[in-house]
Parts: C-alpha cells; sequence; structure tokens
C-alpha cells in the first residue's frame, strides 16, 4: 500500500507540470503555440483538437483548422513511420484551405501561414524534397511578409524562410539557395541587421549569382559576394562554406580580366590555394566538413601532374602526333623506347599492361626535353606536339619524366591490326592487315591471361603461330572467373598490333520467371470492364520452357494498395491465361498493378503497372497564352525587355469566362539557337512537321527555374494580362515557357502555356555553301538565312567579309 500511495503522489507531482484544462480559448492557444515553439509538435495538435470542439468562428476558427494541419503534417514527419497517410492527408487540407482565396485582399496573415507551411511540407521533410512545389509557396509567403506593414515582425519571418529553404536537409543533402531568384537574397540582405545574417546573406547571394549566367558586372559580382561573406572571420556559422564554394568559384570560374579587348574570366588558382589553405589553417580536423575536402583541393592544384598520351596507331611513314599535358612542372624530360610486345609486356595482379614493360633492358632510342614555361601560377598547361622525324615499323614507348612524376603510353607504327573474341572457353586472335583485311599468316601470337579464384589474382601467358589464315584458337584456362582479361599480341617481322578485352561470367538462373502482362487498351472509364491477359515462359539459364498446365496466382491493387482482385489461373498449352475486372465509379482514378506468384504463393514471380482508370470530361471553356504581335509576326523580345502576355479564356459556346481565376508561373530556361537548310526527306531525320528548319531550337532541359508566380482575374471579355521584366544582356539567350491555369466559377481548371524567347541579339544569321570542297576555278555560291529567335525571316542588309587560309594536305603511299 505504501508503494502505491508514493506512485500516486509521484504521479501528481508529475502533473503539476502540465497546464491545466481549461475551455478558454486564448488560453488553449498560448498553452499550443508553447508546445509549437519548442517543435512539440504532437502535444501542440492535441491542444488545438481541444480548441476545434469548442464553439469557434471566423479568425479564430480558420487559425485552428490550419494549425491542426500544419501540426500533424510536422508530426507525422518527425517520426520513423513509413506511412505517410496522414502527412499527405494534413497537405491535402492546407491545399483546401487556400485553394479559393484567389483575390489580393483575401491574403491575410492566415493564407501567408498556409503558403508557408505548405512550402515547409514539401522541402523540410525527410521523406523526400520537391523543390519546384516548394518554392512556389514560399515565395507566396515571402511577397506577402514583404509588403507587411510590421517591420520587425517581417523582417524575422522573412529572413526565417529564407534560412529554412537553404539550410542543410537532415538526410544529408545540401542545398544552399542555388535556386533562390537573386532578388529574394538581394531583400535578405537589404532588411539583415546583426553581421551573422548580413555574412550569411552575402553567401547566399554569391550561391546564388555564379549559377546564373550574366553580364560582366554579374559575374564579378560573385567574388565581391565571396569576400564580403568571409569578411567577418570565423565569427560566423557560414564561413566555412563561404570559403570553400569561394575557392571552388576560383577554380572554376576565377576573376574577371581584361584580355584583347574584352573581359574574360580565368581561374585564380593563387587566390584558391590560399582560400583552401585558410580552411586547414583555421579549423581542425572534424571541425568542419570541408577539411578533407580542402585538403584534397591544395594538392590537386600544388601537385605536379604530368601525362603524356598517343591518340592512335600510325601508319608507317606518318608524322608522328603525342600529347603532353602538365601542372607544377618547368622542364620535360621525354624519351622513346623500341618495344617487341610479345617479349616485353610480362604482366602483374593487378597493374595495366603499358606499365608493365621494365625500361630497364630497353634501348633509348631518342632523347630531349621540353620547356613547359611554367610561371608558378598552378596553371595547367597542355600541347600537341610531334616527332621531327617519322618512326620505322614497330611498337615503342615513349615516356616523359619531371621531378620524380613519369608517364607512358605506346606508340604504334603498323599496317596491321589485331581482333580479339573471347567467350567462357575459347579466346580467337585473328592477325591481319587493317588497310584490305587480308589475313597476315604465320605470325607469332601471345595471349596473356589474367583472372582472380576468389583468393588472389592468377596470371597465364601463351603462345601460338598463327595458321594461314592468322588465326589461333587458345583454350580458356578458368572460363567460369567472374572477371577475366585478356591480352594479345602478334608479330610479323616488322610488323606488331595488339589487342585487349575482358569476358564475364555469372550461373544461370535457377527457373526465372518471365511474364508479359497486357490489356486490351491502356486506360479505362469508370463502369468499364478491363480485359487482361498474360503469357509465362520459363528460363532456365539457356533455353526457354512454356510452363503450361502450371497455376500462377494473380493480385490486382487499385491506386491506394487494395484488393480488387484476387484469382488462380491454370496456363494453358500456350502457357497464357485471361480475366476481366469490372471498374466501378467508386474506384479511386490511377494506375492498378498486378502482381503474380507461383502457386502457394511461395515466391513472387512478377509485377507491373497494368491500367490506368481515368475520368474525362469535356471542357465547356479554352484558354490561350498569346504573345505580341508586330506586323504580322510574333515579336521578338531583347535581353532587357519587359514581357507582355494576354492570358485569354473563352467558353467554345461563345463568350469570355469572365471573373475566373488565373494563377501563372513563368519557366525560364538557356536558349540556343541552330538552323540548317530543308532536307530533301526531312521525314528521314526525325522531323514530324517536315520542316527542318522548325528544329532550330533548344534549351537546357528540365522544368527550368520558376522566376515568377501570380494570381490574376480575367476580365468581363475573359482576358488577363501578366508582364515580367527579363535580365540585362549578358552572353546567354533564355526561353520562357508560360504556364496559365484558369479556374471558372464551377471549379473546373483548364491550362495553357506559350514560350517566348528572349535573346541579346535581334536575329541570327547562318551561311552555307552550295559544297564544302571546290576544285580551282570553281564558283563559290553562299547562302545566307536571318532569322529571328522564332525562327521567323528577317529581311536586312549587311556586310560579307571572305578571308582566305591556306590548307595543306600531306599524304604519303604506305607502299
Amino acid at each position: 500500500m505504501l508503494h502505491r500511495l508514493t506512485w500516486f503522489i509521484g504521479f501528481l507531482a508529475l502533473a503539476g507540470n502540465f497546464p491545466a484544462a481549461t475551455n478558454d480559448y486564448p488560453a488553449i492557444k498560448a498553452e499550443a503555440e508553447q508546445f509549437y515553439q519548442e517543435h512539440s509538435y504532437s502535444r501542440a495538435n492535441e491542444s488545438y483538437l481541444r480548441a476545434q470542439a469548442l464553439k469557434l468562428s471566423g479568425e479564430d476558427l480558420r487559425w485552428v483548422s490550419f494549425r491542426l494541419a500544419d501540426t500533424q503534417w510536422r508530426a507525422a514527419s518527425a517520426t520513423q513511420s513509413a506511412d505517410p497517410t496522414k502527412a499527405e492527408q494534413a497537405q491535402r487540407d492546407l491545399e483546401v484551405q487556400v485553394r479559393d482565396l484567389t483575390r489580393s485582399d483575401q491574403h491575410d496573415l492566415i493564407w501567408a501561414e498556409i503558403e508557408e507551411s505548405l512550402g515547409d511540407f514539401f522541402w523540410t521533410r525527410s521523406h523526400g524534397s520537391d523543390w519546384g512545389n516548394s518554392w512556389q509557396h514560399h515565395q507566396q509567403a515571402l511577397d506577402w511578409w514583404a509588403g507587411n506593414s510590421n517591420l520587425d515582425l517581417a523582417r524575422q519571418r522573412y529572413l526565417a524562410i529564407i534560412w529554412r529553404v537553404t539550410n542543410p536537409r537532415r538526410d544529408g543533402g545540401y542545398y544552399y539557395g542555388n535556386n533562390i531568384p537573386p532578388e529574394f537574397v538581394e531583400n535578405a540582405l537589404k532588411i539583415a541587421q546583426t553581421q551573422e545574417d548580413k555574412a550569411h546573406a552575402h553567401y547566399l547571394l554569391a550561391t546564388s549569382l555564379r549559377n546564373r549566367a550574366g553580364d560582366v558586372e554579374q559575374r564579378a559580382r560573385v567574388t565581391d559576394e565571396f569576400e564580403a561573406a568571409i569578411d567577418s572571420g570565423k565569427k560566423t556559422e557560414w564561413y566555412d562554406d563561404a570559403l570553400y564554394y569561394y575557392g571552388e568559384w576560383l577554380v572554376s570560374n576565377g576573376r574577371m580580366v581584361r584580355q584583347d579587348q574584352t573581359w574574360v574570366q580565368k581561374p585564380d588558382y593563387v587566390k584558391a590555394l590560399q582560400i583552401f589553405r585558410r580552411i586547414t589553417k583555421e579549423f581542425s580536423k572534424g571541425e568542419s566538413r570541408f577539411y578533407e575536402q580542402a585538403v584534397q583541393q591544395i594538392k590537386s592544384i600544388s601537385d605536379p601532374v604530368l601525362q603524356v598520351t598517343v591518340n592512335n596507331a600510325f601508319l608507317p611513314g606518318s608524322e608522328i602526333q603525342y600529347f603532353l599535358s602538365w601542372r607544377n612542372l618547368k622542364r620535360l624530360d621525354l624519351t622513346i623506347y623500341p618495344v617487341e610486345l610479345n617479349r616485353d609486356v610480362k604482366l602483374k595482379d593487378q597493374e595495366a599492361w603499358l606499365q608493365c614493360i621494365s625500361t630497364a633492358s630497353l634501348e633509348k632510342l631518342r632523347s630531349w626535353h621540353f620547356d613547359t614555361q611554367d610561371n608558378g601560377s598552378h596553371e595547367p598547361g597542355s600541347k600537341a606536339l610531334a616527332l621531327e622525324k617519322p618512326l620505322p615499323p614497330g611498337a615503342y614507348l615513349i615516356e616523359a619524366s619531371s621531378d620524380g612524376k613519369k608517364s607512358r603510353d605506346l606508340i604504334l607504327v603498323s599496317d596491321a591490326t589485331v581482333v580479339l573474341k573471347a567467350s567462357s572457353r575459347r579466346v580467337l586472335v585473328f592477325f591481319c592487315n587493317s588497310l584490305n583485311r587480308e589475313p597476315l599468316g604465320n605470325a607469332k601470337i601471345s595471349l596473356w591471361e589474367r583472372w582472380h579464384d576468389g583468393s588472389q589474382w592468377q596470371l597465364r601467358r601463351s603462345e601460338q603461330t598463327a595458321d594461314k589464315d592468322g588465326v589461333a584458337v587458345f583454350d580458356v584456362q578458368n572460363g567460369k572467373a567472374n572477371n577475366h582479361q585478356f591480352f594479345a599480341s602478334a608479330i610479323l617481322k616488322d610488323r606488331q598490333a595488339f589487342s585487349e578485352t575482358q569476358s564475364y561470367w555469372s550461373p544461370p538462373e535457377n527457373s526465372s520467371w518471365k511474364i508479359y502482362a497486357l490489356t486490351d487498351r491502356p486506360a479505362y472509364r469508370p463502369d468499364d470492364t478491363a480485359q487482361w491477359k498474360f503469357t509465362a515462359r520459363q528460363y532456365d539459364g539457356s533455353i526457354y520452357s512454356t510452363p503450361a498446365g502450371q497455376v500462377v496466382e494473380v493480385q490486382i491493387r487499385d491506386p491506394r494498395g487494395s484488393i480488387v482482385h484476387e484469382s488462380k489461373e491454370k496456363l494453358n498449352a500456350f502457357g497464357s491465361a485471361w480475366g476481366s475486372l469490372k471498374l466501378t465509379s467508386a474506384m479511386p482514378l490511377g494506375t492498378f498493378d498486378v502482381t503474380f506468384w507461383d502457386e502457394g504463393k511461395k515466391h513472387q514471380v512478377g509485377s507491373a503497372t497494368l491500367f490506368r482508370l481515368e475520368e474525362y470530361k469535356l471542357p465547356e471553356f479554352k484558354v490561350s497564352v498569346d504573345l505580341p504581335v508586330e506586323d504580322g509576326h510574333k515579336k521578338a523580345f531583347r535581353l532587357g525587355d519587359k514581357v507582355e502576355v494576354t492570358i485569354q479564356a473563352e467558353y467554345y459556346f461563345g463568350g469570355g469566362v469572365a471573373d475566373a481565376s488565373v494563377e501563372v508561373l513563368v519557366y525560364q530556361n538557356p536558349f540556343y539557337h541552330f538552323w540548317h537548310s530543308p532536307r530533301p526527306y526531312p521525314w528521314l531525320y526525325g522531323s514530324l512537321n517536315g520542316d527542318e528548319s522548325r528544329m532550330g531550337r533548344y534549351y537546357g532541359g528540365g522544368g527550368g527555374l520558376v522566376i515568377k508566380r501570380e494570381n490574376l482575374k480575367t476580365d468581363a471579355t475573359g482576358k488577363a494580362k501578366l508582364e515580367f521584366e527579363t535580365p540585362r544582356a549578358n552572353g546567354q539567350d533564355f526561353e520562357y515557357r508560360i504556364e496559365a491555369r484558369v479556374t471558372d466559377s464551377s471549379r473546373r481548371e483548364i491550362q495553357a502555356s506559350s514560350q517566348v524567347r528572349v535573346t541579346g541579339q535581334r536575329y541570327y544569321v547562318y551561311a552555307e555553301p552550295a559544297h564544302n570542297i571546290y576544285r580551282p576555278q570553281d564558283k563559290v555560291v553562299v547562302r545566307f538565312k536571318a532569322l529571328d529567335a522564332n525562327d521567323q525571316p528577317v529581311r536586312d542588309e549587311g556586310t560579307v567579309k571572305v578571308t582566305r587560309d591556306f590548307w595543306y594536305e600531306i599524304w604519303l603511299d604506305p607502299q
């Protein structure tokens, strides 16, 4: 009894820490908001559930409804549960609460809070991120707070949203504001008051600007913003982030410098090295997540690099070309050694075959050096060079060395080639003339095999003489090795050649099922009957067999995962079975999936999406996005222009859709213009409309960056107008996709979209000669085509300048 009494007293003492139950809404709200500030979303949700039971109206009821949905998804996201049902239900509740608030006078504090909550839902949850949907809602909240008269609160909330959408995600992914339009970060910088916030905003502005093409001033500003971000030193939280990404910027882009009467951007490796060294000096290992990366960057910039490459084989008598690349080296020593591939290639465990050639016993054929003229700026250098004299037929090792660094490659001077084919049992080597495919019989063929037996690498060398057809066949030592590597070389007098390949072996599958399922159509309407059929085969690793008479269990699930059909189907003599499914109007719309098991459901043998259930309703009105027209042509815009478009909504029976809600999104993509003349048979090249000149448009793919999102209302004629600014001339053209979503009074939504191109130049000119090669005294005909960004012809006058260059062809008879 004493123990029970003690427990009861302890419980009363513990209960004293919780707020007393009350029916007073202000007290419940204060209690719930206190829990919310402490991130106790479940307890905040419980408090608001108590408030919901009170008789509330107006703004109080709206606030409770909002907070219930908001705390529901935040609480659900904080758990490790894989079931997203509660969070998704909360998302739908929030969307319903703002769906009809389309007028600007309806956008109040609760509306802004809901938009912010939806933005957080799409971005901050650990179950995934959707930047496109997130930014649409966050942008709405940011615009609302930017116009709020309570300056202190507006500043606090505006900055909080900016920091949140650019904060490192909990799942390890890092997104630092690269997608945020710079104007929003500019606003954050203007209203920031503390040194921490100012440094943070400078850093975000630098990362936002660096991923956008811009003019000289804008590109130069990236460096200035990074400098401002690191100016405060280690006192700010984002100091090491700014240092590292500033160093990366200097390595990949650098500073703007004046060169040949124009501004160009050149990497600044010296400054980048200083920046990366600041990270290793001011932070200890483990203190900054960029420490190891900075060490690697320092090594990459300051370590010597040397490489010599030969890109192809050469016919006898040809000029021998090779390529040098280097970094932090002043003088390169080069040597050429003649090699005999059959004799000098001696494979080792995992080393590349070229590195296995020892030069200790090889004769030096030629030696020379190359001055790189390195000035200590850590800039990498490269150059294509040629030997002064051709080499006689044979194989040669070219080696470059400097300050302990070495690199080598093979120079092959030969008119012969080796064709190598490998299987798990045999290897076939064919040695022939590379010009006319004539077999080279009686050649000496050497084959190296290298494989791993599960514990160590194994090597084997074989040698044969090719038959009169130039063929040699070798038996494979261990054909069931997981990775079998082969190197074959051939020699006949002064002719040499080589080839290498690999073969892979994997054990055959045991009685693997292969099922092909289909329906009589890809999509159905409610009350239709879906007719389905499937055909099965079994694969034993070598042949397919028909599982006639066997039983396959079938299960079909709707989009919500509910089972709508289960059956056991006995396969006929052709391995097939079929059936039907009645689709009711109560079934959810979406994709229906089918899963197959063997008899008794011991093993799942296949699954697929079987069909879609969709409900089509004839639209009552149409929507178009119309661009300005000048002289009967679509207007071509220049960078820096203001773009104006008209959204028109019209009923099919006539008349405009008045007072309809219009949501407009403007997506920005880079645009690159190209053109070529129409071909005689355009269908052969994939053109559907027969006019290949219309294919002269390309942008970088993806949905693009949302630069504007606005809610409008149509006037009495069904029109709504949208305006947006374009960036100044910056060397990058853009294509904007304007997507309009119009909702009438019956809540039916119709979408339309259009594209507008904004370019730095008024039009493009393409020169196309009738032929590419002419004989002396021929008449050269060149046709010029002028098009604007919309592929519309442009009439203009200009100057054509013809310059003369000289081309010398050097050809040597290999015989």
